[in-house]
């Protein structure tokens, strides 16, 4: 009976500790910041805060092993600390995705947050709720969680990230009323809108592109690279609908931050229509990075 029983409690403490979704790194500067002991302390238990918080907490339903886990990071520059609790930071969010049958992993997400303020107390708990807005740390905390995910979930499925951007959208409207920077909608270029967006039918053919280029392009290209480039390139051409509607979209932008480098690496070794394509596509999509963009059509 005593083996019985803990054969059982390993498989549960198996079981819990591959459960949660996200592997987040979380990593603190502070370039203006004072060097001293007492601020040491208040990063140190800032990062230790937001790794636990991340990794700990269980956002789906979906149970995950170790090597499904998201990869994402967050890079905190701390500008000032006022009355050692109230933070003035930027955030830098990241994820990846990993390639089927390769050591490779995609980006996802890439964007800066600039207005990640907030109050925290060394060795508070950061309490996240559904329904219920505790702040901008948590609030914010989970607002990336959540959009991470669905962008994930996009990757894999057509619009499968759906019910976790709804999560995101519910707490960007809960925090409406918090008068927190980021929240409101008469800035363009916010939380607000990445999610609005996203959940926009103007966008659907963003969403599409997501899942076509990753899921039947990318995954393909170890048994199949020119069908995968085939089918990256078609993707690649849906965007060109959502340029059209929104041209300069903060979602476009934060794509393509993300991924312009591999967009260029992809089709170095295109044929040369393949090459115009993509080119012609991406240039008018994104001219922000055509300098980047005309390597493809030089090497």
């Amino acid at each position: 009976m005593k083996s019985i029983l803990i054969i059982i409690i390993s498989s549960l403490i198996f079981s819990i500790s591959f459960s949660q979704e996200l592997n987040c790194r979380v990593s603190i500067v502070s370039p203006t910041l004072k060097s001293s002991p007492e601020n040491t302390q208040l990063l140190d238990g800032l990062k230790s805060a937001i790794t636990n918080i991340m990794n700990s907490t269980k956002w789906t339903d979906d149970i995950f092993q170790d090597h499904e886990k998201i990869d994402c990071e967050f890079v905190i520059t701390v500008n000032e600390i006022k009355s050692q609790k109230n933070y003035k930071t930027t955030l830098q969010v990241i994820s990846r995705r990993p390639v089927y049958n390769s050591s490779y992993s995609s980006p996802l997400v890439q964007t800066l947050d600039k207005n990640f303020n907030f109050s925290y107390e060394l060795g508070a708990p950061i309490n996240i709720t559904q329904g219920v807005y505790n702040g901008d740390l948590p609030g914010i905390l989970a607002f990336y969680a959540y959009y991470i995910i669905g962008m994930d979930y996009d990757s894999y499925s057509l619009e499968g990230g759906t019910p976790y951007f709804l999560k995101a959208q519910e707490i960007s409207n809960l925090a409406q009323s918090s008068g927190g920077a980021g929240w409101a909608s008469s800035d363009r270029n916010n939380r607000y809108w990445i999610i609005e967006n996203i959940l926009n039918a103007q966008f659907k053919q963003m969403r599409k592109s997501v899942y076509e280029y990753h899921r039947l392009g990318m995954d393909v290209a170890y048994d199949d690279v020119k069908g995968a480039l085939k089918v990256i390139t078609k993707a690649l051409t849906y965007l060109q609908d959502v340029h059209a509607r929104q041209p300069g979209s903060l979602n476009m932008r934060i794509y393509f931050v993300a991924k312009s480098d591999e967009v260029v690496n992809v089709f170095s070794e295109a044929d040369p229509t393949q090459k115009n394509t993509v080119f012609n596509i991406v240039r008018r999509i994104d001219p922000g990075n055509i300098a980047k963009y005309q390597k493809i059509i030089k090497r």
